[in-house]
């Protein structure tokens, strides 16, 4: 009887403590940063659609949170590549402008992918949405805000522990998207705008980074010119099939 008693009240205990893990398990309410994680494992699968929804919710349950609209950014210009709507383009730069106006703070912020040990600490999300409104400037064919916000990137990422300018940045969930993509951008922008010598000036960045035999053409007479535009071509094209 005894021994029947102490099984049933050790049952008992049982059962109470994993109703009481159960409870607190349902007590979970996901955060912001929960959404927005799950937001970016959907983008990285090309689920764009659904991305954007997770980074939405997100937004509505912390306005605060910088790397929600990042992700609307990115996820809204993906959408509109696939669409050709230049509507959703709008909609990403807005939610960019948006999240470049919020706190950064240590739990708002992680540290971007470098292939360069020396590239040091980079602010990972404010890089990205930087890096995203350059490109989505440049599918609207906005060289002077291609230029604009492309400078801020440089500025803000290129700089080692002991401010000196490196190279390394990559995006965190498409690392075949980097700082040479940028850069040969800007000297799209650049050459759109007539800023040949500053044009020059990424193109041999590129190479450089590349490790190329190809010299930068730096004639910026009119058929000079002409081949600034072909080598730039180029290497989009190489960029982009790498």
């Amino acid at each position: 009887m005894r021994y029947y008693l102490e099984r049933t009240a050790l049952t008992l205990i049982v059962i109470l403590g994993l109703g009481s893990i159960d409870a607190c398990r349902k007590k979970y309410i996901s955060t912001s940063e929960d959404m927005a994680k799950h937001g970016w494992v959907l983008y990285e699968t090309k689920d764009y659609i659904n991305s954007n929804s997770w980074f939405r919710d997100a937004t509505v349950k912390d306005s605060e949170w910088q790397d929600a609209y990042n992700g609307l950014g990115w996820s809204y210009a993906q959408l509109a590549g696939a669409t050709a709507q230049h509507a959703l383009l709008d909609s990403g730069i807005d939610n960019f402008l948006t999240g470049l106006k919020k706190p950064i703070d240590e739990w708002n912020e992680i540290e971007c992918p470098s292939p360069n040990t020396k590239a040091g600490k980079i602010p990972c999300i404010q890089a990205e949405i930087l890096a995203g409104l350059t490109f989505s400037y440049h599918a609207k064919g906005k060289d002077s805000k291609v230029i604009q916000y492309g400078s801020a990137f440089l500025d803000s990422t290129l700089s080692d522990e002991s401010g000196l300018k490196v190279s390394g940045w990559e995006f965190s969930h498409d690392t075949l998207l980097n700082y040479l993509d940028l850069r040969i951008t800007m000297a799209a922008s650049y050459f759109a705008e007539g800023k040949f010598d500053s044009s020059v000036i990424q193109v041999s960045v590129v190479l450089d980074s590349l490790s190329s035999t190809e010299t930068a053409v730096t004639d910026t007479t009119l058929v000079g010119r002409k081949k600034i535009a072909e080598q730039i071509k180029s290497l989009q094209e190489y960029l982009r099939t790498r």
